[in-house]
């Protein structure tokens, strides 16, 4: 199980107009009704949980941010109990980064995105397990089937966090959307054993900034009404739009907060921020007329691997390039999607990082295609004197048919490469990626056997 925690009375916001007293939701049996706010001790009257959630909008709002806490963490921490009090990270060893931390680890300082050797620093008793995509991929789908079962307005962000709009649901479900969500997180910590933390508001942008403001196993109302007083004082990097690079150059501006950001005249802001100016000074008090959008379109997909050592050999590279290929093509054609763009990243050993990348004359999933093309860009990179420590595949100018069959128009060469390459996907969807290889990819492991024995 993930760690959890209750937020007792965190959020009580938004007196009823005329009255000493707000609409409220209890998280523990979500009794709803009326709170008097006279009361020292504020509890839920039927329970007496002091788990509650009250604001005066509180069944009206209908646009959520849910986002799972310390994902990969948390489903890690569910496999093996042994790990639920310890410091854990999903990443890479010594030459990798920290894809996911839990709430135990980040009281070291430990975040994502931050190098592996730096986090065992920080914490030595840290404990570090390499991720398992396949496995959180099928948490995701889970978790989105939940999603499914209140409302089909989802707009997935990413594998862990969606907006979801429970707007005209009330009437098919005779619940208040905030009901609902409660209930939802319930069923996802009872039946598929993690947390998630949820935002609530009237638009995206609120809902957003609502679900991290009480991680984890939160749940967090933002009333539209009092955003623009909520956000005056917050950071500006707080609005989910501005990136690292604007933030510096507001802040090279003397531009540190929100009011700070509404009060810049037109010219200024656009100066500073280009055409995202106006929509910046929107969020900057609230406003965000975007509507969640079911379908969100795939724009790319990559895999990459860190390497434990500097590679500069070819022969080295190649395996792991075609190992790469495959994963990419497995998942295209599992979202039934086909690619003309493919894509080479390279990062050196002093950081630096290359991409090249090549369109073809038509949109594929295949990978001996992808593998052949990365493998073209690759020649023209490896030399004697470059060392790499990261090589990574990506494909991306997806045609909008998806994935069709182009076999009416291979030669004999290519249509034996569709058989081999069709049989080894029923290889590995019956035995794992683990227990498949090819002649390369089996070279590679014996070499590095040999030297890891030496």
């Amino acid at each position: 199980m993930s760690e959890l925690r209750n937020s007792p009375n965190e959020n009580m916001a938004g007196r009823i107009s005329g009255t000493d007293s707000y609409r409220f939701i209890c998280r523990h049996c979500f009794f709803s009704g009326f709170l008097a706010t006279a009361a020292e001790k504020v509890t839920c009257p039927s329970c007496d949980s002091p788990d509650i959630r009250a604001n005066d909008d509180i069944f009206s709002l209908a646009v959520a941010h849910i986002d799972c806490d310390s994902f990969y963490a948390s489903i890690e921490k569910r496999d093996n109990p042994e790990l639920l009090n310890r410091p854990v990270i999903v990443g890479g060893q010594e030459r990798g980064v920290v894809a996911a931390a839990c709430y135990v680890a980040r009281r070291y300082g430990i975040k994502s995105a931050m190098p592996s050797f730096k986090a065992r620093q920080l914490c030595p008793e840290l404990v570090i397990i390499k991720p398992r995509m396949a496995h959180y991929s099928m948490v995701s789908r889970q978790i989105r089937d939940k999603f499914l079962q209140l409302t089909p307005a989802i707009e997935p962000l990413s594998i862990d966090e969606a907006f979801l709009d429970l707007t005209g649901t009330e009437r098919l479900h005779k619940a208040s959307p905030a009901e609902m969500l409660m209930r939802l997180q319930a069923e996802i910590a009872r039946d598929i054993g993690i947390t998630v933390s949820v935002g609530l508001s009237s638009n995206k942008s609120l809902a957003k900034l609502a679900s991290d403001q009480d991680k984890p196993n939160g749940f967090f109302i933002l009333n539209p009404k009092e955003a623009k007083q909520w956000l005056a004082d917050k950071p500006v990097s707080i609005i989910y739009g501005v990136g690292k690079a604007a933030a510096k150059r507001l802040a090279d501006a003397q531009i540190a907060t929100c009011q700070d950001l509404i009060n810049l005249k037109r010219g200024e802001a656009e100066h500073l921020l280009g055409k995202q100016a106006a929509f910046l000074q929107n969020l900057a008090q609230g406003i965000d007329d975007r509507p969640v959008k079911p379908s969100r379109a795939v724009k790319s997909v990559s895999s990459e691997t860190t390497f434990h050592h500097d590679i500069a050999d070819e022969s080295e590279l190649v395996p792991i390039l075609e190992r790469q290929a495959l994963r990419v093509s497995r998942r295209l054609k599992e979202k039934q999607l086909t690619g003309r763009v493919i894509s080479l990243k390279l990062k050196s050993n002093r950081h630096k990082i290359i991409t090249r990348q090549v369109t073809l004359g038509r949109a594929t999933d295949k990978a001996f295609e992808i593998f052949e093309a990365a493998h073209l860009l690759l020649k023209k990179e490896v030399s004697a004197s470059k060392q790499w420590r990261l090589l990574g595949v990506g494909v991306d100018g997806f045609d909008e048919e998806g994935s069709l069959d182009f076999l009416s128009s291979l030669d004999n060469s290519t249509l034996q490469k569709e058989k081999i390459e069709t049989a080894l996907d029923h290889m590995h969807a019956k035995f794992g990626d683990d227990l498949v290889f090819s002649g390369r990819q089996v070279e590679k492991l014996a070499k590095t056997k040999k030297r890891d024995k030496k």
